[in-house]
């Protein structure tokens, strides 16, 4: 078995074969690269959106035209991993580039939770260590301005001191947590599910409007994003737009309602679609698209609760909260005209934990040397070497648990457990009930062959003796490093008290919250368009 062969880039299957051919023999790019020193990075970040539910991976009646035509301009990766396998978790390691569990995002493991994988509630006071520097903090001090949309989920606090404006963002705009946390009648959410609204919409520090018009954020977040990039198109910048598409209960805009083939998921994800296309096309309209790095990805894989409401994991085991392929391996497409070329995908493995470290490269920083990153720069792979392979291994977190590594193309499973699923969906290991289980010996497999984790190598071949024992050393190395911070999630949880309300001293809270204290935030997308 050949353990070292490079995982290269190859040119998309829709160029011409000459192109092709042409492509390909200079490395899929034209030449060596200039690469604008401190460019500008926008990172969008999806929710719940699973590896086959974008067109340009696969799935046959998805709308998403702005994200295949940045796939075809840009670089495709088809082996890109979030770090964590919900919503909090995967944030944290997002914005730190390190492993969650050190950023203390976890909760203490239980009986009721035997990982100690969890998100921050509603009606928590706590939220992401403080310790914790965020990309924006280390970008802010090379010169940039730094901004976000959209939804945070890594605290709150009693005085805001988690909320973004407080790590590292010059403002701020969006909903703190989950929508599914505190929405009312949106239009696909059944009967038995409705809760009366009293979702809190932030600017900076400040609750501007409770509850808020979610219909309507796809709208506010977008013009919000280019009044961002108009005020600081002359010095470098780093927006992060966190889209709250597709987490359920999706729902879409009056200009987006039963407008796709998939129902009410195909028409949050075409909304979500449409807000890349609007960035996309305002960096081409104001001439700064050859000094700006675009990243799509997503939190963490779909859930699969119901298959009609949920997303697609493509050819991948499993869904949202499980290390399983189909929890953690997640759609990436990076958009640079002039430095990245067009119709590239990589096989290389990456992860959002890398994005740390190669905005932090690009933007000429360094990373503090008090603490220990799990990031790796693919900056070169960006945009000089296809063979490039800076990333060999992979550590799989649910909470405190290390639950598998992979190395190179196999990943050994020490401990399985099932998440966000339940019957009639066919396999039984993803279901919630099938619960934390230790595999000795741990199960073996080689992802290109078998990227379902249907069937595990033999225990008593050579190959997988060979690999395992390459594992268990990376197993051993990284757990001698491995500090964990402290567990946040869980503490100070009291909703009456805690919960988000412009009106703290109403009652009963949170249900009672209602104000607009500023009416220049009521967008809709006639005016976006």
């Amino acid at each position: 078995t050949d353990l070292g062969r490079p995982r290269g880039r190859f040119c998309d299957v829709d160029m011409f074969f000459l192109v092709v051919l042409a492509a390909y023999s200079l490395g899929c790019t034209l030449g060596v690269v200039q690469v604008p020193s401190k460019p500008n990075v926008i990172i969008v970040y999806g929710d719940d959106v699973g590896y086959g539910d974008l067109n340009v991976y696969g799935h046959p009646t998805s709308s998403t035209p702005h994200l295949d035509r940045m796939s075809r301009e840009g670089l495709r990766m088809l082996q890109f991993y979030s770090a964590g396998p919900i919503c909090s978790p995967s944030r944290a390691s997002l914005l730190t580039g390190r492993l969650y569990p050190r950023t203390g995002v976890y909760r203490p493991p239980s009986k009721s939770n035997p990982t100690g994988l969890d998100v921050f509630s509603p009606g928590s006071a706590s939220g992401m260590l403080l310790s914790e520097v965020t990309v924006a903090e280390i970008l802010k001090k090379q010169g940039y301005a730094t901004g976000m949309v959209g939804k945070w989920h890594l605290g709150i606090g009693t005085r805001g001191e988690y909320l973004p404006f407080n790590r590292g963002f010059d403002s701020y705009f969006g909903l703190p947590f989950t929508q599914s946390s505190c929405l009312s009648d949106i239009y696909n959410v059944t009967p038995s599910s409705k809760r009366p609204g009293y979702c809190p919409l932030y600017r900076n520090l400040t609750i501007v409007k409770q509850p808020a018009d979610v219909l309507n954020l796809d709208a506010a977040y977008i013009q919000e994003a280019k009044s961002f990039i108009d005020n600081h198109q002359h010095k470098p910048f780093f927006f992060y737009f966190a889209s709250h598409h597709t987490h359920r209960p999706q729902w879409a805009s009056q200009a987006y309602q039963g407008t796709t083939q998939r129902g009410v998921f195909g028409d949050a994800l075409a909304e979500l679609d449409f807000s890349v296309g609007q960035l996309l096309d305002h960096l081409v309209y104001l001439g700064i698209q050859n000094k700006t790095l675009v990243v799509f990805t997503s939190d963490n894989g779909p859930e699969l609760k119901d298959i009609e409401m949920g997303g697609e994991q493509g050819p991948l085991k499993c869904g949202k909260g499980t290390t399983y392929e189909g929890g953690v391996r997640e759609p990436a497409i990076f958009w640079w005209p002039g430095v990245i070329g067009p119709h590239l995908i990589s096989e290389n493995v990456g992860s959002t934990l890398d994005l740390f470290s190669t905005v932090v490269s690009l933007a000429g920083g360094t990373l503090p040397k008090d603490r220990q990153f799990d990031g790796v720069d693919l900056t070169h792979l960006l945009t000089q070497d296809i063979h490039s392979s800076p990333r060999e291994h992979f550590f799989y977190y649910s909470g405190r648990y290390l639950m598998a590594v992979r190395y190179l193309q196999y990943k050994a499973h020490f401990w399985t457990m099932g998440s966000h699923c339940f019957p009639p969906y066919p396999d039984e290991d993803c279901w919630d009930k099938t619960t934390l289980a230790w595999r000795e010996p741990p199960l073996l497999f080689n992802l290109d062959h078998d990227p379902k984790e249907r069937d595990p190598l033999k225990e008593n071949s050579t190959e997988y003796q060979t690999v395992m024992d390459t594992i268990m050393k990376l197993t051993n190395k990284h757990n001698e490093t491995m500090t964990f911070g402290e567990p946040m999630i869980g503490k100070q949880v009291d909703p009456a008290r805690y919960f988000p309300c412009c009106s703290p001293s109403c009652s009963p809270r949170p249900i009672c919250c209602e104000c607009n204290q500023n009416s220049s935030i009521e967008y809709n997308f006639d005016q976006v368009l």
